[in-house]
């Protein structure tokens, strides 16, 4: 799996601006009074990524699925795929009557390297039992980069302007087809890979009781990715960057940054830069826990706060154990050239996001998951030390004991 997954816009359409779909549409009136959302279970893949379940065509093939605040088109594997698709679900549009020709092309690649070239078709995508009906998506015919995932396809939910082929993506068709009754979706992401469900995706509404205390919005500043001002980043009293671009992205894992500020946070954490992964690692066996600081977001004018233990790695190699900061260096730039900071799951889980197209804000809040901590071995964090320390009293003092008895008997 790869760290980041942001769309290379270079391959995308040409168009810079977002033309802005009409979310009033002439029959709005049908959404008076109603409340409906649509609630999608997620599931924790090592907190690697959040999949859930979709099914397209009728009758319905079901799809494992990475949701992607980071693309906008929907695609998934096409029976026609073969050796890169394979341990896949497949669609078949022989097989379901359901299906409409489309035949715009689908090209897209991501950050990554990994890419995905298909065709166009138009079905009906069900998800959570709300159907969204005559839906363009792609089946794809080749895939690269995608081996060793366990979901299907990917589910964008970016603005318009990053798609292909000028097709509607299936956000904006849920509202327009009155399936829900506001144009916002949000995610919670539980940092504990053991729970069940491992999160939620809402379309069309907030789940109050996933986050703690006020939610932060801001505007988003180029419909395109979920792009917004952060105010600064900084550790130790020390700033990394200021006024600094960002995104949320759902198909990132990792929080990735422009390389330069990047290495003056891992620098400032104690981090020393892996050739092999292209991550950092830190002494997490010597150092005590209160000697890494804490990494502070400022959005909003509020701080978003990650502690030592919500940004490290903790990866076994043979008996031993590495650690590595979630910060990677990558020099990634919006469609319009511009550095950007990816703020991807490992920020995600900590806090609760929220997608607003109509007034094209994002916000945050604290998570009920907030406070979880991965378990992390006895022997790490200096408590090896301590443990050695303490044993070198306990066989000195049994080793006096038995001085002293020695003594008292043959003495």
């Amino acid at each position: 799996m790869s760290c980041y997954r942001m769309t290379d816009t270079s391959v995308q359409n040409d168009r810079i601006e977002h033309e802005t779909i009409n979310l009033t549409y002439k029959s709005s009136l049908r959404f008076r009074g109603k409340t409906n959302v649509i609630r999608e279970s997620l599931f924790n893949q090592a907190n690697y990524y959040w999949i859930g379940l979709i099914s397209i065509g009728t009758p319905e093939k079901t799809f494992i699925i990475n949701f992607d605040t980071g693309s906008t088109d929907l695609w998934v594997p096409s029976i026609q795929c073969l050796s890169t698709c394979e341990n896949k679900a497949k669609y078949d549009l022989y097989s379901s009557y359901t299906s409409r020709a489309n035949g715009a092309t689908f090209r897209i690649k991501y950050g990554d390297g990994s890419y995905v070239n298909g065709i166009f078709i138009n079905d009906t995508v069900t998800i959570a039992n709300s159907s969204v009906l005559n839906q363009a998506f792609a089946h794809a015919k080749n895939i690269s980069g995608f081996s060793l995932s366990t979901f299907d396809g990917v589910l964008g939910l970016a603005y318009p302007s990053l798609g292909t082929s000028g097709q509607i993506p299936i956000f904006y068709n849920m509202w327009q087809q009155g399936l829900i009754s506001n144009p916002i979706f949000s995610f919670y992401f539980n940092p504990n890979p053991n729970s069940y469900p491992g999160g939620e995706l809402i379309f069309g509404g907030v789940d109050s009781t996933k986050y703690l205390g006020s939610i932060t919005y801001v505007d988003v500043i180029i419909p395109a990715y979920w792009e917004f001002m952060m105010d600064s980043v900084q550790t130790n009293d020390k700033i990394i960057c200021s006024n600094c671009r960002a995104i949320l992205d759902t198909g990132t894992t990792l929080i990735v940054g422009p390389s330069n500020q990047i290495a003056l946070l891992n620098y400032a954490i104690g981090g020393i830069y892996d050739q092999e992964t292209g991550l950092y690692t830190v002494d997490c066996y010597t150092r005590l826990l209160s000697d890494f600081p804490d990494v502070e977001f400022s959005i909003g004018n509020m701080t978003f706060t990650l502690s030592v233990l919500q940004y490290l790695l903790i990866s076994k190699d043979n008996d031993n154990f590495v650690c590595y900061t979630i910060f990677q260096g990558i020099n990634l730039r919006d469609n319009r050239g511009y550095l950007i900071w990816i703020l991807g799951d490992y920020f995600l889980s900590r806090f609760y996001s929220i997608y607003n197209v109509k007034r094209n804000q994002i916000g945050l809040a604290k998570s009920i998951s907030y406070n979880y901590l991965q378990i992390n071995p006895k022997s790490l964090f200096g408590n090896s030390s301590n443990k050695n320390y303490f044993q070198y009293i306990l066989q000195l003092f049994i080793l006096i004991i038995i001085l002293v008895i020695r003594n008292i008997f043959f003495f």
